[in-house]
């Protein structure tokens, strides 16, 4: 029996028993330096509509990556649930949950017919709160030390989901969510969600705006789609500080990506002094993807996670997890999942960039990072 198969068929023993504690973890078959949590449930698959850039081959390539590299069996299974009807309504609103489920039920269609960029089929209402309940389930684990990183193989993906709006191909935000449930379930003070999704985070940022209990910090490109993640939009009212924005225009790579991390996102996050860190890992970023602009490599995204790594181990006893978002060429998606995969588990041999990177050379942004400096630290 192939490793990912036995992962699957271990998260599903651990959905279907009874007795089982919420956040039960299978061991892996193979033990690594460090003890990673995945979620991943067979609904995410389901999801699925032919010919849309946000479908289920995404998940399949990743799958396909991780079996080559024979990763699955140091991973543990982490259990998966339907986000319940209360933990929902923490963060969208009743009328628009009973739209997308009634859509969903109805065999599905496109939840704005005029745009139509995010759509959902028969399977996508329950898929998307397996997605909700995985996630907070895996950020639990994370953070009562089961596990020592997770990464949530989730889909339909969450961040730009608003409170009674679907958009740019998600349906609930998964990583509010989670914080939402830090806080309720463990008493948890102060949640960072970082984003490093080429596309603004618009609904983390919308639902987060006026918290000072939860800090959102984007990295992503700007102006572009959804047009929102403004610098100066730094937070309202008792939360001012604690919203980040750090936009770039097209061409921004690799030195952008982690200058902007040691300048302004590492200083913010001490500043904040986060108890747990949630990571929305949106891969479009990578030079190749055809929906975005800038110019990230693999080893560019392994070298962000590392960093990411480092700064939850200094701040908060390596609370940390990850989950999917974007990216849409499924060879780059597939090798930057398994390069930030392989940095978690801390393996010893190197993990080699076999796309490398663009030919054109990367935008020099160092001087709206030092502004971004004087925005965000006050410097």
């Amino acid at each position: 029996m192939n490793s990912r198969r036995q992962f699957i068929q271990n998260s599903l023993a651990l959905l279907l028993g009874s007795t089982t504690p919420a956040f039960a973890l299978q061991q892996p078959q193979f033990k690594s330096p460090n003890k990673v949590g995945v979620v991943l449930d067979p609904l995410f698959l389901k999801h699925d509509l032919k010919g849309h850039p946000e479908n289920a081959n995404r998940l399949r390539a990743i799958d396909k990556e991780l079996t080559n590299r024979d990763y699955w069996k140091y991973f543990s299974a982490i259990q998966s649930r339907f986000a319940t009807d209360e933990e929902l309504a923490w963060v969208h609103q009743s009328g628009y949950l009973f739209e997308i489920e009634n859509l969903s039920e109805s065999g599905g269609g496109y939840f704005d017919p005029n745009s139509q960029d995010t759509y959902l089929n028969e399977f996508s209402f329950d898929a998307a709160k397996m997605a909700a309940g995985g996630n907070i389930e895996l950020n639990l684990a994370v953070y009562d030390r089961k596990v020592d990183y997770g990464f949530g193989l989730l889909r339909p993906p969450g961040h730009h989901a608003r409170h009674n709006q679907a958009m740019g191909f998600c349906l609930l935000n998964s990583d509010v969510l989670a914080a939402k449930a830090l806080q309720k379930y463990r008493g948890v003070k102060r949640v960072a969600i970082l984003d490093f999704d080429v596309h603004h985070g618009n609904g983390t940022q919308d639902l987060t705006i006026d918290d000072p209990s939860i800090m959102a910090l984007s990295i992503h490109q700007h102006p572009f789609w959804p047009m929102t993640g403004f610098d100066s939009m730094t937070g309202e009212g008792k939360a001012k500080g604690t919203n980040v924005n750090l936009s770039f225009r097209q061409g921004a790579g690799d030195q952008t990506y982690l200058a902007s991390f040691d300048k302004v996102i590492a200083p913010k996050l001490r500043e904040f002094q986060p108890e747990h860190i949630i990571v929305f890992a949106g891969y479009d970023g990578h030079w190749q993807d055809p929906l975005a602009g800038h110019q990230v490599t693999v080893a560019g995204y392994n070298q962000f996670t590392k960093r990411c790594i480092a700064i939850a181990d200094e701040l908060c006893e390596g609370r940390l997890s990850f989950s999917l978002g974007g990216g849409y060429k499924l060879n780059p998606l597939a090798q930057c999942v398994a390069g930030s995969l392989h940095t978690m588990l801390g393996l010893t041999e190197e993990f080699k960039d076999v796309i490398g990177s663009d030919k054109k050379v990367e935008t020099d942004y160092s001087k709206e990072i030092d502004d971004l400096v004087k925005l965000h630290l006050n410097t």
